[in-house]
């Protein structure tokens, strides 16, 4: 027999899971709390009680995101010098931030009307750690670590062209040309010599 928290953690990942289907085939716009639920076969009370539109739009984009990231940044790490390891999972994100405008425009209003941000620091964190380690290894500390300050200004610069993006206040292939200056720039530090 299932306890309660037991059953409350069933019920939770059962309408973030419809939440991310429905958001998906429906888009932001379109879909509804009563769409969720029905996907979800639960009660509108019950996906409310999980969050709102908002809360819900923003767990299923950043927890798929986050999943994406992670699988491009391993994918990325084979690649042989420090710049196009990175550039292989930010180009990709680049790409798909410009491939979806619409879907980046409604993220970014859910997330400006949302307050509590806790759990995708967390994730975003999980990220920037993941770029760090395309870098090569220096044992600092975070805090200390040149690798790990590179790793944050790209992740928060991607952020800044994503948002622009958003916006349309930079063009693709300006956004596209930014970031692979930016990314080449954190980089080169990095970049062993050629023997």
């Amino acid at each position: 027999m299932a306890t309660r928290v037991q059953a409350r953690t069933t019920t939770v990942a059962k309408v973030i899971s419809a939440a991310s289907k429905v958001f998906g085939e429906q888009g932001y716009q379109a879909t509804t709390i009563s769409m969720i639920a029905s996907a979800a076969g639960v009660s509108v009370g019950t996906v409310a009680s999980v969050g709102s539109k908002d809360e819900l739009f923003l767990r299923s984009v950043e927890e798929l995101s986050t999943a994406n990231s992670l699988a491009l940044i391993r994918g990325a790490a084979a690649a042989p010098t420090v710049t196009e390891r990175v550039w292989g999972y930010v180009g990709t994100m680049v790409e798909t931030s410009i491939a979806m405008p619409g879907q980046v425009q409604d993220y970014l209003v859910a997330y400006l009307r949302s307050s509590d941000h806790g759990q995708n620091l967390g994730r975003v964190q999980d990220v920037m750690q993941a770029i760090r380690g395309l870098f090569p290894e220096d044992d600092l500390p975070w805090d200390e670590s040149p690798a790990a300050l590179a790793a944050t200004t790209i992740w928060l610069s991607f952020s800044a062209i994503c948002f622009s993006l958003a916006a349309s206040s930079v063009p693709p292939a300006t956004a596209r040309q930014l970031m692979r200056s930016i990314v080449e720039a954190q980089c080169a530090p990095f970049e062993q010599p050629v023997r």
